[in-house]
């Protein structure tokens, strides 16, 4: 038999656009191409969620965070972390799964994605800079690196023709770009350099490109990061790419429909490096899914031996059946099942595991399918948001259990006011079930056919005014004898009126009703019981009954307004799930949670209401199905036991509108949208368990627009208008802090004032309960005018530091660098502004190629500039110090260090670290080292430090099992001093 296939979507306008989507993506199956896309590469796209939509109590988005791997660099400041992240705001419809599963991402290195709005910016660009209009160059590109992130965009100097790039974010990267001069019809970039706020600079060279029905050719879709250099161009990382192409078909030369480009190598020289490999699967080519997926990244230390590392596993589910018509394949997504973390031997020994909510198909009694992919509305069934695919559990190596609930949305909806009440109940239907019902059905008429076959029905109402009425029509008795249907048998074997079974046929009983105004038949046949729904006009109605006899009430019903008060929201899937609660289980066998986090959304002064109001990112696409997300004013989170917490939010509608005008046409301004989009803290009060109010934050925040950056569009959605907007940073805040015991509290007020240029802390002025008032000022390059070090965009550097306690000077701390050559400190200065002495704690004299410090002096006499002198000896490829020598100068060492580098360059195992030890303590027995205190360093690189060995010789030992984690500290006799178990579960 052929089963008919019937979808459960989204409800947004009715679940029309949830079909129209449905038949696309099964439509486009065969043909999916991410460059049509307006995130046009799978695997990154999943990124731009986090600079638009970060995961945050206010937009009711769950903040998961693995932490993988970190391989440090030669620069201090430089540190490469890995992790995974998921966003419940990445599990759509029209979301591709990345190469780590639907809804996770993978944070390592770095990338540069962008968002296509509109038609590509390459195929509008001319070579004659007066055809270029601004609103060519309106793609977004989205930045990830460690530690920093935002957007530009290209700009048209309407000035000089040249194109331009153009911050959207509030920070003071500085980003510029090297552009193909040979493709003179495409405008093409070759590559980006960002340079954050301390002068490193980050190279992205490598690129994937994506084909696009506007592009002749392939156009570069992302750009990753190649190489991470110093402020004096040291290298300190570098990163290798798989790259594989993918054409049209297996002729030559046949168009190109992609070229990946996937990290397969973190390089930090001299220390160690992260591989990643992949598995490529041809079945996924043109799903929603990256082809590519990650199977395995592995830490290894310079000589490749490896440290520790990951497996992926993964898995599948369909999210729709084929249909019988089409025999297309199963519509599906990639999941990550578990995360398997491997030690030095590449054996297993931590397995965390991932459930997702399954794909549900049942079939009804007319053999549909039911697919629940999104429910449909309906009051109450919102609290269950069961989209397949969505993360449920995560089941961590210890055995504990996270479990994720989710919800769907709902907004503010005023239902309260007398007109929308009045509008309501004058359609005459039901339009909101929250606000109007049936009246119980009720008898009206009491039929008897031996009295009368035609009764007189009287419906109320407003003259004109068409209304809902309900009528079920229930027979209460049959007249015999009936109608004799003779060698029919009767299912429910009805005897003869005399109470006999009639074998030979049955007595077929009925009874009906007709519903007429003047001659119109508005109904016939209504079957007994059934309660049919009619839209009558105020009036009067004839029921004629007709059968074999009988006796019946007509029941009636009629639309009634529900007592309020009502609530004031309505609630959707169309903005995506929510956090409804986080259910912890110390174990897989336990069936009550030992710890429940809810959430509630509702308005903390109407909880029958939401506190929620729909909001949309800036610059995004207007072609969008799904535009917007909520932000709710108010979010409630409790444990269940030890009491709640409640957070009050501002959000962009807490802020003005004002006229504005782009181009010669009236239009409005959103101030301080890019920030307040996200949520503002407005509040946090934390009560007990019996509702006491025990301590509260009032936090107040002032903002200012950075009328230098550009505008940027807000596009209409949900019936608001386009409107404009500009990046902006916070300027000032002012936490008040209050401790409660009764209704007699402790007040504290901490008070920031930001740096206009680089957004960072300037000020903060501390008052105590007490009343005792601190301050203190942190003063940058731009503060200080070092040329040199903004001329290198080191703006976010401390430079000195002021302390005052009630108005009276405490201390002044300050670092001092060269106007010239290097980008390290020369010297650190304490000053007592109390009596007016300074002092050089101390002075930094020789350091590196990588910035580390050889030689610096303490207690220096601020007359002759002389100090106590130390040295550090660097060793492992000049990324650890291997020997502090204390009284010494570089002079005094000259060449006596150069062994024990050579020995611990070479330092790769057990044996050869045996070797470095002996030399090391050669190097302490030197007789020209006598009057100097030593101490010594051995290491396994990247896992910790292996002896130590101090000034009087003691030395400790320490020691690692295979999974890299501490075991023993011993003394040189082997004698234990410290010892570390660690009791792992079995793993499932």
């Amino acid at each position: 038999m052929k089963k008919n296939i019937k979808y459960k979507l989204l409800q947004f306008t009715g679940i029309f656009i949830g079909i129209i989507i449905s038949n696309m993506l099964r439509a486009q199956t065969p043909e999916i191409n991410f460059g049509d896309f307006a995130h046009p590469v799978a695997s990154v796209s999943s990124l731009a969620a986090y600079n638009n939509t970060p995961a945050s109590i206010a937009s009711g988005t769950s903040n998961i965070s693995i932490p993988l791997l970190e391989l440090p660099t030669r620069s201090k400041n430089i540190s490469l972390p890995l992790s995974l992240a998921y966003n419940s705001m990445n599990v759509k419809q029209l979301e591709p799964a990345g190469e780590t599963g639907t809804g996770w991402s993978l944070f390592a290195g770095g990338v540069i994605s962008r968002e296509i709005i509109g038609s590509l910016n390459e195929v509008q660009y001319s070579e004659n800079p007066q055809s270029n209009s601004p609103e060519i160059f309106d793609d977004v590109y989205y930045y990830n690196l460690p530690g920093v992130s935002g957007k530009f965009k290209f700009n048209k100097n309407t000035t000089t023709g040249s194109i331009d790039i153009q911050s959207l974010s509030a920070n003071k990267v500085k980003i510029t770009y090297i552009r193909d001069t040979t493709a003179l019809i495409y405008f093409t970039v070759l590559s980006f350099t960002i340079i954050d706020e301390n002068g490193y600079q980050y190279i992205f060279t490598d690129y994937s490109e994506s084909s696009n029905t506007d592009a002749v050719l392939p156009y570069r879709s992302a750009f990753f990061l190649s190489q991470i250099k110093m402020p004096d161009n040291t290298v300190v990382a570098s990163f290798e790419y798989r790259k594989d192409s993918k054409h049209a078909s297996s002729e030559p030369n046949s168009p190109i429909v992609y070229r990946s480009c996937k990290l397969s190598k973190i390089n930090a020289d001299g220390l160690g490096s992260v591989s990643i490999d992949y598995q490529y699967d041809e079945t996924k080519e043109k799903t929603m899914n990256d082809p590519y997926s990650i199977s395995q990244i592995l830490l290894k230390d310079t000589w490749g031996i490896v440290i520790s590392g990951y497996k992926f596993i993964y898995s599948w589910i369909k999210l729709y059946p084929p249909t019988p018509t089409d025999n297309t394949e199963e519509i599906g997504r990639r999941l990550l099942d578990k995360l398997i973390k491997i030690n030095k031997d590449q054996i297993e020994y931590e397995k965390t595991s991932f459930v997702y909510n399954p794909y549900q198909e049942t079939l009804n009694e007319n053999n549909t399918y039911f697919c629940y992919v999104e429910p449909v509305s309906t009051p109450g069934n919102f609290d269950s948001y069961q989209m397949p695919g969505l993360l449920k559990r995560i089941i961590y190596p210890m055995g504990g259990i996270a479990e994720y609930n989710y919800e769907a949305h709902d907004y503010f909806f005023n239902r309260s006011t007398p007109q929308y009440l009045e509008n309501a109940m004058g359609t005459g239907k039901i339009v909101d079930p929250y606000v109007q019902d049936w009246e119980p059905l009720v008898p009206v008429l009491n039929v008897d056919t031996n009295q009368s076959l035609q009764y007189t029905l009287t419906v109320t109402g407003s003259p004109g005014v068409t209304k809902s009425v309900a009528l079920q029509f229930l027979v209460s008795e049959y007249y015999p004898p009936g109608i004799w249907v003779p060698d029919t048998p009767d299912p429910n074997d009805q005897p003869d009126p005399g109470g006999n079974p009639q074998p030979g046929g049955h007595y077929h009983f009925d009874l009906t009703y007709t519903l007429k105004k003047s001659n119109e038949v508005m109904s016939t046949f209504c079957i007994s019981n059934q309660v049919s729904i009619y839209q009558l006009l105020p009036g009067t109605y004839t029921i004629s009954v007709s059968g074999t006899g009988g006796k019946a009430q007509l029941l009636m019903s009629q639309i009634k307004l529900k007592n309020g008060p009502y609530p004031n929201k309505i609630s959707t899937y169309k903005y995506g799930p929510r956090l409804k609660n986080i259910k912890y289980y110390t174990s897989n066998t336990e069936t009550v949670p030992s710890k429940t986090e809810q959430y509630n959304y509702g308005s903390f002064s109407d909880p029958i209401s939401s506190s929620g109001y729909i909001f949309r990112n800036e610059a995004e696409s207007t072609n969008n199905f799904f535009p917007g997300y909520v932000l709710y004013k108010n979010v409630s989170v409790s444990d269940g036991e030890n009491g709640f917490v409640q957070y009050y939010f501002k959000n962009p509608d807490d802020y003005s509108k004002t006229s504005y005008t782009v181009d010669g046409n009236p239009t409005s301004f959103w101030q301080y949208y890019p920030i307040t989009k996200s949520g503002v803290l407005e509040k946090k009060e934390v009560y007990n368990a019996q509702n006491l109010l025990l301590s509260s934050l009032e936090y107040e925040t002032e903002f200012e627009t950075l009328q230098n950056l550009p505008d940027l569009k807000i596009g209409a959605y949900d019936g608001i208008a386009e409107m404009y907007t500009k990046p902006a940073y916070i300027k000032n805040t002012k936490i008040t802090t209050k401790n409660f015991s009764g209704n007699v509290f402790a007040k504290t007020i901490s008070e920031t004032s930001f740096n206009p240029e680089n957004f960072k802390t300037g000020f903060i002025k501390e008052t105590s309960s007490d009343g005792i008032v601190t301050e203190k000022w942190i003063r940058y390059a731009a503060d200080k005018n070092k040329t040199q070090m903004m001329d290198a965009n080191i703006f976010s550097v401390p430079l000195e530091t002021e302390m005052k306690i009630d108005g009276k000077a405490t201390a002044k701390t300050e670092n001092f660098y060269t106007n010239s050559g290097r980008f390290d400190p020369i010297s650190l200065k304490v000053s007592n502004t109390d009596n007016g002495s300074s002092k050089t704690t101390v002075k930094y004299e020789v350091y590196d190629s990588y910035g580390n410090i050889r030689q610096y002096m303490v207690n220096v006499d601020e007359n002759s500039g002389n100090g106590f002198p130390i040295v550090l000896i660097w060793g492992y490829n000049q990324t650890m110090p291997i020997a502090k020598i204390e009284g010494a100068r570089l002079t005094d060492i000259g060449t006596l260090a150069d062994d024990i580098v050579l020995k611990s360059n070479a330092d790769k195992d057990a044996s050869s670290e045996t070797e470095l030890v002996k030399a090391l303590d050669l190097f302490r027995s030197n007789t020209a080292l006598k009057n100097f205190q030593i101490t010594t360093y051995t290491y396994d690189p990247l896992i910790g430090v292996t002896t130590t060995t101090p000034p009087n010789g003691i030395r400790e030992i320490y020691q690692y099992d295979k999974n890299g984690r501490l075991k023993t500290v011993a003394d040189v006799n082997g004698n234990i001093l410290k010892e570390y178990k660690y009791n792992n579960k079995p793993q499932p």
